[in-house]
């Protein structure tokens, strides 16, 4: 054992058994990090070219073999600073179009739909879907508090119609449609169509599942009480045009939910491509398309598309706080 591991396992010796914070769960798991427990983590690299970006993502490679807590960990450990040169008004063409060409840049080609596909052996995450195949107690833990945060915060009548889109592997599809809830779910993907209603009949659910993208607010018929949009929000390539879309589908007095989106006052533009390790390793190694948005922002194009919102903090785990929206009067 090394002198620095040594010091590190008796200084954890030392904490208490029972440990109460005010921060997220995931600055706990920091005190098992390689540095030292008393010391903050070290500030995460600046990258600026492609080439040493792809030089992270190596390690990052290294890192997801080892658990998925030390992959987590990986995305810590770097970001990225660019001269953007973006259009002065966030709402116009030109800047989505910039924003659209930066995606091409890090990725390495233009975006297409299919990029946000996700390829999984089906019968293996039945069972164990994620968040539970990364077997991380950060991760789990987070996740489920972030799914009752939601159904807190929806806080439905028994029955009510819920339409969930980008539902990926149907954790909060199945939980509502358990609670009896009518429940719709939109994924781009096949195999996250499949994996929700074989998990719904595992539990003797019900849930009505349909593929394709968020343009298929155009195409829906049924109005619901609730529209919900858990971690799937900033994957909209036409966010504004999304908003304004919504109006058709809500039910009178429903509510739009935006729940653990990347909505922050200090967002570096408007809006516009993350920039952050985990993000950066999702644009560019899996295509995902990637944004995060300044609260100023989200608001104004929330109020320009006919709604008003207010958020709903998730305690213990800001990552998780929820916008929830309604008709403007």
């Amino acid at each position: 054992m090394s002198r620095v591991e040594a010091r590190a396992r008796q200084a954890w010796s030392r904490l208490p058994r029972r440990l109460t914070v005010s921060r997220p769960a995931d600055s706990v798991k920091g005190l098992v990090r390689p540095w030292l427990p008393h010391e903050p983590p070290p500030s995460p690299r600046v990258v600026r070219t492609l080439d040493e970006l792809d030089e992270m993502l190596e390690q990052v490679d290294k890192a997801a073999e080892v658990s998925d807590d030390d992959l987590r960990r990986s995305f810590t450990t770097f970001r990225m600073e660019l001269e953007l040169d973006l259009p002065a008004d966030p709402h116009s063409e030109g800047y989505r179009t910039a924003v659209m060409d930066l995606y091409a840049w890090l990725h390495g080609s233009p975006y297409q739909l299919s990029n946000e596909s996700t390829d999984f052996e089906l019968g293996k995450f039945v069972d164990v879907p994620f968040p539970y195949s990364t077997a991380s107690g950060v991760t789990v833990g987070n996740h489920l508090m972030g799914i009752g945060h939601v159904i807190r915060t929806l806080d439905l009548a028994p029955g009510s119609r819920v339409l969930e889109f980008g539902a990926g592997w149907g954790n909060t599809t199945v939980a509502l449609a358990q609670m009896g809830h009518r429940v719709t779910a939109i994924d781009i993907s096949q195999q996250f169509a499949d994996l929700i209603q074989a998990r719904a009949s595992r539990v003797n659910a019900t849930v009505d599942t349909m593929v394709g993208d968020f343009s298929m607010v155009d195409e829906l018929s049924d109005s619901f009480d609730a529209v919900l949009f858990f971690e799937s929000f900033h994957h909209c390539t036409d966010h504004s045009r999304l908003l304004t879309s919504l109006h058709r589908i809500v039910a009178p007095g429903g509510r739009v939910l935006f729940a653990a989106e990347p909505i922050e006052d200090d967002y570096y533009a408007p809006w516009g491509l993350r920039l952050d390790g985990e993000s950066l390793w999702a644009i560019r190694k899996n295509g995902w398309f990637e944004l995060g948005f300044r609260t100023s922002y989200f608001l104004d194009s929330l109020d320009r598309a006919g709604w008003s919102a207010a958020e709903v903090v998730c305690p213990g785990l800001p990552s998780a706080d929820i916008w929830v929206a309604r008709r403007a009067s």
